[in-house]
């Protein structure tokens, strides 16, 4: 299940993303004609087919890139192209019953506004704090302040007042590991000594 629940975060963060690097006019004007096309093939059809979940497409590409008033925005103005697309063609015998369904409809359409709108939000709050809880990582792995270091024999006094190489201190205190060789200035002074 939560593995399910991560792709699907991934793919609505994805989606986020691409759509926020698209200009807002850009997907409000695919949104709007979108939804005359879909509005125009519902006046074609009637009611032989229903083309509600259709509806479903510009309402979130405008709230997910947008906010939430634009969603809700879109959100009417499909629930008014589906409920004067259907005035026409409803039977006056069953007039509560197609009244009924049509609000039922735009209800639908508003509250997809809005659980995609809080959706988004809890998306980019988890890629938020992804984001810093990444950079707290990396902060925690790095040694900072000041270090009481012997002058003489370079080792370190940790916490408990014991003094330990620089090596496993920084070891031990970090992700830092260590590889041994010698400069250039110690290998001359260690020839030197050993020529006297």
């Amino acid at each position: 299940m939560d593995e399910m629940r991560s792709e699907y975060d991934s793919l609505l963060i994805r989606v986020i993303a691409l759509l926020g690097r698209t200009s807002p006019a850009t997907v409000s004007i695919a949104s709007l004609l979108l939804l005359g096309g879909v509005g125009v093939l519902q006046s074609i059809t009637g009611l032989k087919a229903t083309l509600a979940p259709f509806y479903l497409i510009p309402i979130a590409l405008v709230t997910l890139r947008s906010d939430r008033t634009a969603g809700l925005l879109v959100s009417t103005a499909c629930g008014t192209l589906w409920i004067s697309m259907h005035i026409g063609i409803m039977e006056y015998r069953f007039l509560w019953v197609d009244a009924w369904n049509n609000l039922l409809r735009v209800g639908v359409f508003i509250s997809f506004s809005l659980i995609l709108s809080r959706l988004k939000g809890d998306a980019e709050r988890e890629l938020k704090l992804h984001r810093e809880l990444e950079g707290t990582l990396t902060r925690v792995n790095q040694l900072t302040g000041l270090l009481p270091i012997c002058a003489w024999c370079k080792r370190i006094r940790d916490k408990q007042g014991n003094w330990q190489q620089v090596e496993s201190y920084v070891t031990i205190h970090s992700d830092a590991g260590f590889t041994h060789g010698i400069c250039p200035e110690c290998a001359r002074r260690e020839i030197e000594g050993m020529e006297r």
